[in-house]
């Protein structure tokens, strides 16, 4: 069984986490291991859950680490009552994303297809994206590197039977929608900025399209269900931009920047 069928077929429970306390969501960018940082631009805030839209940094060090530092953060985030939830970029180990790794009170490591829910709004999160440098991770893992590249497994995965359990349950409920990649009518519509990657990497542009494909049929099953959903948050692509497609805000957040969802 290859990976994208594992994952679809692993639990057909969904998955959910509630803040009934919290009274606040953001949304940042990636962040690339910077969990001080985006836990000190949170210090500004409380009651506030903010989902980091993959790119957290997970595997790129020893999972000691992630505890020591979670440990700490979570004390730092209890003082406000704010939460840190984050979900899988491509430059991400998948295995951390299982449900298995250690919980923390207010640092949350969640599976893709995650509902995240607090004020009365629900936020649907899908991970996962296509390294358009992969080439490069594999030659310096070759080299006795670090092993910072996934395979297929870092690819967002298009899971029908989920969706649908999701439209049923949540029918008219989802009002947002957090990915690391977006779909391929929003910004960047075109590869003008990866031309160089893509001519050293003859199967990147087909990985590209498929990654982009994914959130469009993702996108498509959710809309005529969930005529309440407002925004789309995603990161991957280092930028800020806005825009507005088929009556849904599509807002591309940069690296480690906090975007406020206000009424």
């Amino acid at each position: 069984m290859d990976w994208n069928s594992y994952l679809c077929n692993k639990n057909k429970m969904i998955n959910a986490i509630s803040f009934p306390q919290a009274r606040f969501f953001a949304f940042s960018g990636d962040i690339h291991g910077e969990f001080e940082t985006i836990v000190y631009k949170l210090n500004n805030y409380t009651d506030t859950v903010l989902i980091v839209c993959g790119d957290i940094g997970m595997g790129f060090h020893r999972e000691e680490y992630y505890h020591l530092t979670f440990k700490k953060l979570n004390m730092k985030l209890s003082r406000n009552n704010n939460h840190l939830v984050m979900f899988r970029g491509n430059h991400d180990d998948p295995e951390y994303f299982d449900g298995k790794f250690k919980k923390y009170r207010h640092i949350h490591i969640i599976p893709d297809y995650t509902i995240v829910s607090a004020a009365e709004v629900n936020v649907l999160c899908v991970g996962g994206a296509v390294s358009i440098d992969r080439l490069y991770r594999l030659n310096m893992e070759l080299r006795g590197g670090r092993k910072t590249y996934w395979g297929e497994r870092e690819l967002p995965y298009y899971d029908e039977k989920q969706l649908d359990e999701i439209n049923r349950q949540y029918p008219n409920k989802i009002r947002i929608v957090a990915t690391h990649t977006c779909p391929s009518f929003a910004y960047p519509t075109t590869k003008q900025n990866i031309q160089g990657w893509l001519q050293a990497d003859r199967d990147l542009n087909e990985l590209v399209d498929t990654e982009r494909n994914v959130m469009d049929k993702i996108f498509a099953r959710l809309q005529p269900a969930q005529s309440h959903l407002t925004d789309w948050y995603y990161g991957h692509f280092h930028e800020h931009k806005f825009e507005k497609h088929f009556g849904v805000n599509f807002r591309l957040c940069d690296c480690g920047e906090v975007n406020e969802v206000r009424d």
